[in-house]
């Protein structure tokens, strides 16, 4: 590309194609559900850490292995918490309120 930009009527085309995608609930739906997958993966990851962690340092009792779990396990819960909190308020959003008796 040499720079020049969009023509007015590639502009509008892109305008209108963004325009389309904004509106579009099961994209968007789909991109917000990739990115809690990928946290949950990398929750997924950091606790394999902290269990490895916690046994190397069980078995070795060094110190050093046992702060190194305890910043794991921080992480792990970091990781973690947000997307259990978005997970347990879409259940009960979607449970409904609960009739009192």
């Amino acid at each position: 590309m040499d720079g020049t930009g969009l023509s007015d009527r590639e502009q509008r085309a892109l305008s209108a194609i963004e325009a389309e995608l904004r509106g579009d609930r099961a994209l968007d739906r789909m991109l917000r559900s990739g990115r809690r997958r990928r946290r949950a993966a990398w929750a997924g990851v950091w606790a394999a850490v902290t269990a490895a962690l916690f046994v190397a340092a069980s078995v070795t009792v060094s110190e050093a292995l046992l702060w190194g779990c305890a910043a794991a396990w921080v992480l792990t819960v970091v990781t973690a918490l947000p997307p259990a909190v978005e997970r347990a308020r879409y259940r009960r959003g979607r449970a409904g309120p609960r009739a009192e008796a």
